[in-house]
Formats: structure tokens, sequence, C-alpha cells
């Protein structure tokens, strides 16, 4: 007979063995890294050398792809086109590697000096682990979360707190590198603001996934579900996202003022989206906090069984029990929900999800318009609300009773494993890492700048770039984009190479602002084309035109 000791010794050895085995595993997944990224401009010969260090645990094959700014960091939109040395595929390993970025001048646009930066991003093409990322989601950090945000939230009634939830997630955001931003406005004298975070995306940064929840409070509601609990859930998805490297941009949204109407979304969706972000899903976070196993605990709005009969019949079949997400589309938003739902069910299994779809925008069934996602449908963009169905659930809905000891935060953490698991799909997570060069001038001659930028006047890099069936996007047309800073006659025509008129994208009088023309390809051949814009102010005929230049490129 064996003795305990030496079944003890076994126990020890194989544990030890275990723990090895998963060290080294997680040695060999771990992501490339890129570091120590120079730059020099040579303004005369129009090269920008770009060094760096990169090195992978595995020693993979490199896919590198470099990122060019111009306004400090916050977005990579400079068109980089031409190319050589270490970038492309593929890249090897190795200290000092040295890319050559060829620009075209007068194509890159004029900026402030030393805001220039170069992003230099390796992917090693292993598969992400979105299982891993999901497991970091912890219920302990949603708890401490909402102690904070519990109170009531509101302009009039509850001012101090409500600003001071506001500058912890734009605290937040910043801690975790995030590009943040206030979008500022003023309803009834209160200064209200919709708080965001944005992680550029890698390789296809305009297309914009969003994960957002308003953060004010009615007036005698301290508000942990409706919706402190969206709150800390948007928080909470936002750490574990923005440790990752994604193909297209993720943004998150701290909405105001949604107690007063949708107000803060509705001022966000018309006049906050920039101008070069292309939004192809938002997430709202509606109340996720509240569940319940006892029958009838789960009532239904008048006329749902009507309208959603299947979803009635689910419901009764487990004898009305609250104990599920509600994943709400529209008929739009119909790819969308179905991402969700299928990520949920491989991911989070143990989270029961209901969905559904409303037809067009949901006028029919108001009470599922009643959130921050409406204002993305009436926008023509795709949008979930998640909720645990608010009053139809949580009694204390709007009341004094909405406290922090009515939830359930294992629920809670659920929603947002499935949020993380469907954004970390649709927006592309990668296996890479990426190294920021630290800010750098590069002048452009004064033939070259103008005096467009110190007016004001600005023609915005086309998205999607390139465009074209062969392209990424594999859309034949493409949105321009140029901001004016007083009302102007506008002429935005597209030439080639040589200089010869092939379209006009927009003639006409504009105001002062941003704008967005769309271009259609239609039978022109594959190239890189030139966008000029040619701006005439109103009044002042003695003033000469302003007129910019921008590149774009087609692929057939």
């Amino acid at each position: 007979m064996t003795s305990p000791r030496i079944f003890r010794c076994r126990a020890i050895l194989i544990a030890a063995l275990v723990m090895f085995l998963a060290l080294q595993a997680s040695a060999q997944n771990r992501a490339p890294v890129v570091g120590n990224v120079t730059v020099a401009a040579d303004t005369l010969a129009h090269i920008v050398t770009i060094r760096y260090d990169v090195s992978d645990a595995e020693s993979d094959a490199l896919r590198v792809t470099v990122g060019i700014s111009q306004d400090s960091g916050r977005t990579f939109l400079v068109p980089v086109d031409s190319l050589q040395g270490d970038a492309g595929y593929p890249v090897s390993s190795g200290l000092q590697k040295e890319i050559r970025w060829y620009y075209v001048p007068g194509t890159i646009g004029a900026a402030p000096a030393a805001s220039w930066m170069a992003r230099v991003s390796a992917d090693d093409g292993q598969p992400a682990d979105i299982g891993a990322l999901v497991a970091q989601v912890d219920s302990n950090r949603l708890k401490r979360d909402l102690a904070f945000i519990e109170g009531i939230r509101h302009r009039s009634a509850g001012p101090a707190h409500l600003e001071a939830v506001k500058d912890s997630i734009d605290a937040r955001f910043r801690e975790s590198g995030l590009h943040r931003a206030r979008h500022a406005f003023t309803y009834l004298g209160y200064g209200a603001a919709n708080i965001t975070g944005r992680k550029p995306g890698v390789t296809d940064e305009r297309t914009t996934y969003i994960v957002g929840g308003h953060f004010d409070t009615v007036t005698g509601s301290p508000g942990a579900d409706d919706n402190g609990s969206g709150v800390a859930g948007l928080l909470e998805a936002m750490r574990v996202l923005s440790a990752g490297e994604y193909r297209n941009t993720v943004k998150f949204i701290g909405f105001d003022l949604e107690e007063d109407g949708l107000v803060g979304s509705g001022r966000y969706v018309s006049a906050g989206v920039p101008v070069y972000e292309n939004i192809a899903g938002a997430i709202v976070y509606e109340m996720i906090g509240y569940a319940s196993n006892d029958s009838g605990s789960q009532m239904v709005p008048p006329g749902l069984c009507t309208m959603l009969p299947a979803l009635c019949d689910s419901l009764a079949a487990d004898k009305y029990r609250g104990n599920f997400l509600l994943n709400v589309a529209n008929t739009a938003s119909h790819a969308f929900r179905v991402a969700l739902d299928s990520c949920a069910r491989r991911y989070v299994p143990a989270l029961r999800v209901l969905s559904l779809e409303v037809p067009g925008n949901g006028q029919i069934a108001p009470d599922f318009r009643r959130s921050d996602h409406a204002r993305f449908w009436d926008a023509n963009r795709q949008a979930l609300m998640l909720t645990d169905a608010a009053n139809y659930r949580n009694l204390n809905y709007h009341t004094a009773g909405d406290t922090i000891g009515t939830l359930d935060f294992r629920f809670m953490s659920n929603i947002v494993k499935a949020t993380v698991a469907t954004v970390a799909t649709l927006a592309g997570i990668r296996h890479s890492g990426s190294g920021f060069s630290p800010l750098f001038t590069l002048p452009v001659t004064a033939a070259e700048r103008s005096d467009a930028a110190a007016d004001g006047f600005a023609l915005l890099p086309n998205y999607p770039n390139p465009f074209g069936p062969a392209s990424t996007s594999g859309s034949s047309v493409t949105n321009i984009g140029f901001t004016l800073p007083r009302e102007s006659f506008v002429s935005l025509s597209v030439h080639d190479v040589l200089g010869r008129r092939v379209a006009v994208a927009a003639q006409g009088r504009y105001g002062p602002g941003q704008h967005r023309v769309v271009l259609n390809s239609g039978d022109l051949p594959g190239g890189v084309y030139l966008c000029r814009l040619v701006a005439s102010p109103r009044s002042d005929a003695h003033r000469t035109s302003t007129t910019i230049t921008g590149t774009l490129t087609l692929l057939r």
C-alpha cells in the first residue's frame, strides 16, 4: 500500500507541473511588444524615418502597420500610403527596425508644432483569447464602483454628487489610457456634459463600437439600478476592454440628462459625433442589476404578447421569473442583436438572454424606446438596449428604495461579460502590441500651409480609405468631411494624378461648421486621386479663395 506521504508528494509534483505548463503557455501566448519608437523627419526630401524595437515570445512572423497622428495621438487618420522597410508582412523580431514613410507635400495637412505622433503596431497572427478576457470581469469591482455612484444624481436635486460621478468617470477613462472628451452643452441653465473615452482602432479606426449608459437619476431616488448599475457596468467593461487592441475603435460614453428625455444622447448623436466616426453599433445599459427567481416576478407591458408571442411563451415556460437579460433591438439592428445573443451563449452560458426586435424604430412600442439607444435608432445606427426590464421587474424603480442592497452582482457581472465578448468579437480583437513615438514636428512650407488652418478651414480625411470593392470595407462610396469657419460657397472636386477633374462631390453654399458628403466611385478606375476643396466667403469679395487638397485611394 502506498503511504499517504507519497500521495502528498505526487500531488505536490503534479500541481507544480500544471503550474509550470500554465506559466509556459501564458508566456508563449504573450502579444508582441513594440518599444523605443523614434522619428526623424527630412522635410526637404519629404521622408519620415521611424525606428522601433519589436519582440515576440514565439518568434512568429509579424505584420507591422504604421499610424500617423497630427493631433497628439488622439486619432491616427493621416493617410500613410508609401512605406518602405520593416513594415507589412513578414517582419521578424529585432532591434532598431526601420520604416521610411514618403509623404506627398500638400496632402497631409498642417498641424501645430510638436503635435505629430507615430504608432507602430505588430500582430503575430495568434488568436486572441476572448474567454480569458471575459473572465477578468470582477463582480467585487462592480460593487465597489456602485457604492460610490449610488446617490441622487440630478441637476437640481443632487448637483454635487452628479458632478462627482461625472468627474469619476472621466478620471477612470484617463487611468485606462483612453482619449477623453467632454461633449458639453447647456440645458435649462445646467452645464451638461456627455463623458467620452476612446480607444482608437489599429487598422480601421473610423468604424466605432460604443458602450454607453446614463449617469443621472430622477429627483427622489439614489438610482442604484437606474442607472448606477449601468454606469458601474460601463466602467468595468471599459477596464477590461481598454487593455486590448482592436481592429476598430471602441468608445465608452456616459450620457447626461437621460431622465430629462434622452437629452444627452440626442445632443451627442446630432452634434457630438466626429465627422470621421462611423458608428457600427452601440450597446446601451439601462438598469442591469435586478434579478429574481421568484415565480411571477416578471411583468409584461400591455400588448406585448400580441406583438411578440414567442417572447411571452418563453416567459410563461419559466413561470414569469425575472431572471434574464432583455436584449432590445429594432429591425435595423438585427445582426447586432444576433451577435450579442451568440456571444452570450458561447462565453456566458449561465446568463439567460431573451431578445426581441421592435418594428422600425419602435414607435409602436414606446416602452422599448425609453433609453438612450433610441437616439441611435433614430439616426439609422444599430443599437441595443440591455436591461433588466426596469419597472416591469424592479418595483423600486424611481423610488427611494432603489438601493445597492437590492441588486444581484452575479447577474450584473454576467451582462458585462456578454458585452465584453460581443465588443471584442465585433471590433476585431487582435493579438498585437503597439508602441508610440514622442511628439514631433513636421513642418510644411508656406505654400503647403496657406492660411486655411489658421482661418478654421479644413479638409478632413475621407473614410473608408482605401475604398472600393477590393478594399477592406468593400464599399463603393466614401465619406468626405470638411469644416468652414463661416458661410462659404464650396466646390469639392476629385482629380486624377494628371490634374483632370473626374468628379464633383459637392458644390454650393454651406454654413459654418462640419459637413460630410458622400462620393460614389461610379465607373472610376482604381488609383490615387486628389480631393480639392475651394471655399469662397459670402462677402469680402476682395479675399482670395481658400484651397485645400487631400488624397483618396480607390481599389478595384
